[in-house]
C-alpha cells in the first residue's frame, strides 16, 4: 500500500484503465445485440426502389384561366413530389417578362414567385414550367406545364403551336421564343429578349397560348452554354413567317422549326506554305469558298495562279497552282473578299505573307478517295466514278488506263477533270443492272501537273442497283402555290439522296428506284427556287423555306410500294384550316 502512496496514483490510473475497457466491452457488446437483433429480424433496406417518375404541376395559384386576380397576388405552383430548386427556377418563364426577375422561395413542394414591382393592371400572364425542371431524383418533366390569369375581367385566347426538329448532336437544352412585333420591330434574338418563352417537350412539340390579336415572330435554338440565352454560334430556327393572330382566340400551328448554325463571324486566315515551286497553300479556321483565285504579288510583278483547288481531306486548306516561283522572294496573298459558305468575308486589305520555293515538286500524287466507296452497294446504272488525289494533276489520262483480265472488260466512256484534284469517269453505257463489278486503274497513267505520276492500283468495287431489288415510296402533301421537294435520305448510306419535286397545285409524290432499308422523309416549300432548303436570316428578316420530317423512319421494302401514311404540311394553319383538318 506504502509502494502506492509513494508512487503517486498509480492504482488510480490502473482502476481507469480497466474502467475503459470494460466500457469498450459494454458497447461491443451491444453492437453484436444489436446485428443479431437485425439478423433475426430482417427488414428491407431503407430508400425503397428507384424513383424514375418524372414529375408534375399539380396545382397552381392562381388557378388556370382565373380573372380579376389581384395585381399584389403572389404565384404559387405546387409539384407531386420534392424538385431540384434551381432546375425549376431557371425552368420558369413568365410572360410577359417583369423588368427585374422575381423573388422565389419554396415551401416543401411549392414554389412561390413574388414579382417584385407587382402584377399590371388588366393584363394576361402566362406562367410555363419548362422540361428543364426535374425532380430530387434528376428526372425531367416530359412537357412543359402552361397555365395563364388575367388582372382584368377576359383572357386572351390566341395560341400559337408546332414542333421543333430537336438535334442530338450537341448538349444544351431548346428553347422557343417568342416575339410580338408590334413593340419589338425587327428583333434579333442575340441581343433581344423575348416576350413569351417556353421549351419544347420531348416530342419537339411547344405551345404559346393566352396570346392577344397582333403579329408575332418565333425562334428556336439550341443553349449550348447553358446560359438560358442564344448566343451566335448556337443552332438557331428560324420560322418559316410570322404569325398573325386576328382576335384574341386566334389559334395558328406554325409548321416545323428546323435549326441551323449561322456562323457570322469571317474566316480567319491560319498559314501558308509554299511546299515547291509550284505550289502554294492557304489554311484557315473553317472552309472557304474560292470562286476566283486571289492575287500573289511580289516586287517584280504578279505571280501567275494556273489554278485552285480545295484539299481533298481537309476542308479548311486552299490550294494554289501557281507559276515557277522564285527561291526567298517574299509574296503577298491578298485575302480580302474571301468568304466562308456563310458569305462572311475576310475585310479588304488583309494579306498573307510567304516566301518562294525554287526546289521542284519531285512527289508524286496520292489517290484519297473513291466514289462508289469500295464494296457500295445498290449503285445507280448511270453512276459515275470518281478519284480524289491529294494534289492538282495533269489533265492527260494515258492508255491502258483500265487493268484487264480475262473476267473484265475496259469500260468505255469519257474522262473529264470536275476539279484539278478530282478525275471523273462517266460509261457511254449503262452499267448492268445487279451486276458487281471490279474494275482496277493503273495509277501510273495519271501525273501531277509536275509529270510525277502516281504509284499502285486503285480499285472500284461496287455492284449495280436491280430493278427486282428496289423499292417505291409514294404519299401527298398539302398541295401549294409554291413547288415542294420531297427528299428520302437513306439510314444506311447517308450520302445519298433521293428526291423528287411536286408542281404547285399537285399533292402526290413518287419516289423510285429506292434501294430496300430505312429512310428519313423530309419536304420542304422551294422558294427561292434553288432545289435545297434555305434556312433564312436573322436580320433583317427572311424567312426559312418552310419545312415537315416525318418523325418516324420509313422502310422501303424490295419491289413494293410503301405508303407514307402521314401527309407532309409545309406551311402555317390558321384556326379555320385546324378547324376544317379535325
Amino acid at each position: 500500500m506504502r509502494t502506492d502512496t509513494e508512487v503517486g496514483g498509480w492504482p488510480y490510473r490502473v482502476r481507469l484503465y480497466f474502467s475503459i475497457r470494460e466500457k469498450s466491452a459494454r458497447v461491443l457488446m451491444g453492437f453484436f445485440l444489436l446485428l443479431a437483433g437485425a439478423c433475426a429480424n430482417p427488414r428491407p433496406p431503407p430508400g425503397g426502389p428507384p424513383d424514375h417518375t418524372p414529375p408534375r404541376v399539380v396545382h397552381t395559384t392562381p388557378a388556370a384561366d382565373s380573372v380579376g386576380v389581384g395585381t399584389d397576388t403572389r404565384i404559387r405552383i405546387g409539384f407531386s413530389e420534392s424538385m431540384n430548386h434551381r432546375s425549376v427556377t431557371r425552368a420558369i418563364f413568365i410572360s410577359p417578362r417583369f423588368s427585374t426577375d422575381p423573388d422565389f422561395r419554396w415551401r416543401g413542394r411549392e414554389l412561390e414567385i413574388r414579382p417584385r414591382e407587382g402584377l399590371r393592371e388588366d393584363r394576361t400572364y402566362v406562367v410555363s414550367v419548362g422540361t428543364g425542371s426535374s425532380d430530387e431524383s434528376s428526372n425531367r418533366m416530359e412537357a412543359s406545364h402552361s397555365f395563364a390569369f388575367s388582372t382584368g375581367d377576359r383572357l386572351s385566347g390566341g395560341e400559337i403551336h408546332g414542333s421543333v426538329h430537336l438535334s442530338t448532336g450537341r448538349r444544351g437544352q431548346f428553347y422557343v421564343w417568342a416575339y410580338d412585333l408590334t413593340a419589338a420591330g425587327d428583333p434579333d434574338p442575340a441581343v433581344d429578349p423575348p416576350a413569351y418563352v417556353t421549351q419544347p417537350g420531348a416530342d419537339g412539340t411547344y405551345r404559346f397560348v393566352r396570346l392577344g390579336a397582333g403579329r408575332y415572330r418565333v425562334f428556336a435554338f439550341q443553349d449550348g452554354d447553358r446560359d438560358r440565352a442564344y448566343s451566335p454560334g448556337e443552332p438557331l430556327a428560324v420560322p418559316p413567317g410570322d404569325v398573325p393572330i386576328g382576335s384574341d382566340d386566334g389559334r395558328v400551328q406554325l409548321s416545323l422549326l428546323k435549326m441551323a448554325v449561322r456562323d457570322s463571324v469571317p474566316p480567319r486566315f491560319v498559314s501558308a506554305r509554299t511546299p515547291d515551286r509550284r505550289r502554294l497553300s492557304l489554311r484557315f479556321d473553317e472552309p472557304v469558298n474560292l470562286s476566283s483565285p486571289p492575287r500573289i504579288s511580289a516586287a517584280d510583278g504578279l505571280l501567275e495562279v494556273q489554278a485552285i483547288y480545295a484539299d481533298a481531306t481537309d476542308s479548311s486548306r486552299v490550294w494554289l497552282v501557281t507559276g515557277p516561283q522564285t527561291a526567298g522572294t517574299q509574296y503577298g496573298v491578298e485575302l480580302g473578299g474571301i468568304a466562308d459558305r456563310f458569305g462572311n468575308q475576310i475585310a479588304p486589305g488583309e494579306a498573307a505573307a510567304v516566301r518562294g520555293e525554287g526546289q521542284p515538286d519531285r512527289r508524286g500524287p496520292v489517290p484519297v478517295r473513291v466514289d462508289p466507296e469500295v464494296g457500295a452497294r445498290h449503285v445507280p446504272q448511270d453512276a459515275a466514278l470518281h478519284i480524289d488525289f491529294s494534289e492538282a494533276m495533269s489533265a492527260v489520262v494515258k492508255p491502258e488506263f483500265w487493268v484487264i483480265s480475262d473476267s473484265t472488260d475496259a469500260p468505255e466512256g469519257r474522262f473529264s477533270w470536275p476539279r484539278p484534284n478530282r478525275l471523273a469517269f462517266r460509261p457511254l453505257q449503262a452499267w448492268v443492272s445487279g451486276k458487281a463489278y471490279v474494275l482496277r486503274v493503273r495509277a501510273n497513267r495519271l501525273s501531277d501537273v509536275s509529270g510525277n505520276p502516281a504509284e499502285g492500283e486503285i480499285v472500284f468495287r461496287f455492284s449495280v442497283a436491280s430493278p427486282e431489288d428496289q423499292g417505291a415510296l409514294s404519299g401527298s402533301v398539302v398541295s401549294s402555290s409554291t413547288t415542294i421537294v420531297v427528299q428520302a435520305r437513306s439510314l444506311t448510306a447517308p450520302e445519298r439522296m433521293h428526291a423528287v419535286t411536286v408542281a404547285p397545285g399537285d399533292s402526290s409524290y413518287y419516289l423510285e428506284a429506292l434501294p430496300p432499308g430505312p429512310y428519313r422523309v423530309l419536304a420542304f416549300g422551294d422558294v427561292d427556287g434553288t432545289g435545297s432548303w434555305t434556312p433564312g436570316v436573322v436580320r433583317p428578316f427572311v424567312a426559312a423555306e418552310p419545312m415537315f420530317v416525318l418523325q418516324d423512319t420509313i422502310s422501303v421494302v424490295s419491289r413494293w410500294e410503301t405508303a407514307a401514311e402521314v401527309r407532309l404540311n409545309t406551311y402555317v394553319w390558321t384556326s379555320s384550316e385546324l378547324d376544317e383538318e379535325r
